[in-house]
């Protein structure tokens, strides 16, 4: 009996808690920290199957961390005065919303838990990860800030670190190469770190130096004993680039890069990237005129002819016969490398190489053809000077086609055009200011009014004081409306000085129509002129004259096509005006005539209609009471 007693008072007391507030707390902490777990194991396993993934996986994931946020969110609520556990609710909110890249939210719960419980156990973590989660978030000032917080506190703070290296991020981020590489130097330069961050920490310095070409520092970083503990794609890309790095530091160092692609390709380490190893060291040995590049790159275009690889081989081979000027092999080669892999970028490049080789050799057929008959061909050889510059990558051919056409040519206008174009291939394509600034000062010397000249001045970033024709007319109508402005403001009694103030406007436009005749701006002098004449001296005839003559011999200008219609009045219509007009009328009788013919059909089939039966009502039935009878009285 005393068993009995004691096991019903256990289960009394356990029923009795399930009321109150102690079990919900337990019950909220207890799912909590459950799905925080369970998430984290299913995340670890997603980056240990992809690793480097930021995209959140599945939706058990996902469901997993919105179950923090509410247990975490309901403890918060509920039990304020527990601070063990609501930093720890608070701590784990900020995670699964760092987790789901909701970052703003993430950064709140950071900064609210820094803000009341500013001794939490993982409050070094969190300073970390708000300055990660402000620089995912693009707010790179303020993530440097966080940063540098961490940083003040030196090689004691558990994240110095890796706070190290996001400030190396951020400042790469903000245009500082050079501090980014000092931050990673200091990484590097500290005595702790995993060998693992410390190799993903040596290659970010290798690439910052390869971008800044510094080539040398950044071969040495490539080739470093640490990079090797990084997986075998990241250690290719380290091995690759380390022998472009010997590629881009001379010519006599091209040879040495390609025997290194020849290594890689012969290592049973990067088996799988061989072919692509076999490829950039073909492309190097054709570089350097090395025929046997030729054979290495028709072996791997061989083993799979419908692949990218293929596709980058014939093109290869394909641009060296270019460069070779067998256009004809060129062409045949380039349309391999389309029909291996169309989609590709080669194979996209092939195409526009080959119908610019083709044309290449038309024109070259059209202006042999005019030169037997001594013709001009400015406009074709122009044509050929631009397809090796833009379609087929052949800077030196388009330089030395246009030298020879600018030796042969006597058209002011056309010369002109040439020099600017030889200067401008070489400021902007060759990167030598020492020949491009010698023809731009040579065409602002012997061609000072064009416009030529003018953007010759502002390419070498000296102020812009040359004047066109254009220029020049557009100077002189300004004085002449000025003159028209003025007459206008001079009180109408005084005839006299009106007159001679609207004589010398017209002279002024006239000097305009005289002086630059082959400008728009004299078009437009002539336009106003008439319109003085007409509307404020009153000498109509001879502006119908003008505008006349604008509308006839420039009808294709906005003068011409205005002149037109001041000649035409208020009601003048266009031809085109006039078709669609006849186009409405046309349109608008056919409608009349459908609905006419619909209104008699109707008429007529509602006086044929038969009549309509008599409406029967039924007999009224009067209730006997108050309501429904009259009251004489």
């Amino acid at each position: 009996m005393a068993k009995r007693l004691a096991l019903i008072a256990v289960f009394a007391f356990f029923f009795g808690l399930q009321g109150c507030t102690c079990c919900a707390y337990f019950n909220h902490a207890w799912n909590m920290e459950e799905a925080y777990g369970e998430a984290v194991v299913l995340r670890e396993a997603r980056l240990d199957s992809i690793p480097g993934d930021s995209i959140l996986g599945s939706g058990a994931e996902k469901g997993l961390y919105d179950r923090v946020i509410e247990k975490g969110s309901r403890i918060v609520e509920r039990f304020p005065k527990n601070e063990r556990q609501v930093s720890k609710a608070v701590f784990m909110m900020a995670e699964s919303f760092r987790h789901k890249n909701e970052w703003r939210k993430a950064v709140e719960k950071y900064d609210e838990l820094e803000r009341y419980f500013p001794k939490y156990d993982s409050m070094p973590k969190a300073e970390y990860e708000r300055a990660f989660c402000l620089y995912k978030n693009g707010d790179y000032a303020l993530a440097r800030f966080s940063a540098e917080r961490i940083l003040e506190d030196g090689e004691k703070h558990e994240y110095y670190l890796p706070a190290l290296e996001l400030m190396s991020v951020l400042q790469e981020k903000e245009g500082l190469p050079s501090d980014a590489i000092a931050s990673l130097e200091a990484v590097l330069a500290t005595n702790f770190g995993t060998p693992w961050t410390r190799a993903k920490a040596r290659m970010r310095l290798a690439d910052l130096h390869y971008e800044q070409k510094n080539y040398e520092k950044a071969r040495e970083h490539y080739l470093n004993k640490e990079i090797f503990i990084l997986s075998v794609p990241e250690r290719y890309k380290a091995q690759s680039t380390a022998a472009e790095c010997l590629f881009m530091t001379g010519e006599e160092n091209k040879l040495a890069a390609a025997n290194e692609y020849k290594a890689l390709a012969d290592s049973a380490v990067f088996k799988d990237s061989k072919n692509l190893s076999l490829v950039r060291q073909g492309e190097i040995l054709l570089n350097i005129d090395n025929e046997k590049g030729v054979g290495i790159l028709r072996d791997v275009a061989h083993i799979r002819l419908k692949s990218e690889i293929a596709s980058r081989a014939f093109f290869g081979i394909g641009d060296f016969r270019q460069r070779k000027r067998d256009y004809p092999n060129a062409i045949l080669l380039y349309d391999s490398s389309y029909q291996s892999r169309p989609a590709s970028s080669w194979g996209m490049e092939s195409y526009s190489r080959k119908v610019a080789l083709s044309k290449l050799l038309a024109l070259k057929d059209t202006v042999t053809a005019r030169q037997k008959v001594e013709k001009p061909f400015f406009p074709q050889e122009f044509q050929i000077a631009e397809l090796f510059l833009f379609k087929l990558s052949e800077t030196d051919s388009a330089l030395a086609l246009l030298a020879k056409m600018d030796s042969t040519i006597e058209d002011s206008v056309l010369k002109a055009r040439v020099t600017y174009t030889r200067a401008f291939i070489y400021d902007e394509f060759k990167q030598d200011t020492s020949k491009a600034y010698p023809l731009y000062r040579k065409l602002i010397e012997n061609f000072p009014q064009t416009g030529y000249a003018k953007q010759a001045q502002a390419n070498m970033g000296l102020q812009v004081n040359i004047k066109t024709i254009d220029d020049l007319a557009r100077d002189s109508f300004l004085k002449a409306e000025e003159a028209w402005l003025n007459a206008q403001k001079i009180p109408v009694e005084n005839i006299k000085e009106v007159e001679e103030a609207y004589q010398k406007a017209i002279a002024l436009y006239d000097s305009v129509i005289t002086e630059f005749r082959e400008t728009q701006t004299a078009l437009q002098a002539m336009y106003v002129k008439a319109y003085i004449l007409a509307e404020e001296i009153g000498n109509p005839d001879s502006a119908q004259v003008i505008w006349g003559k604008l509308a006839r011999e420039h009808y294709r200008t906005p003068w011409g096509k205005a002149a037109h219609e001041r000649l035409g009045g208020k009601l003048s219509v266009s031809p085109d005006e006039m078709v669609r007009l006849r186009n409405r009328v046309e349109q608008v009788e056919i409608s009349t005539k459908q609905q006419s013919e619909r209104f008699w059909q109707e008429m007529e089939e509602k006086q044929n209609a038969p009549p309509p039966p008599p409406n029967v009502a039924d007999d009224e039935i009067l209730q006997n009471d108050y309501n429904t009878l009259y009251d004489f009285k």
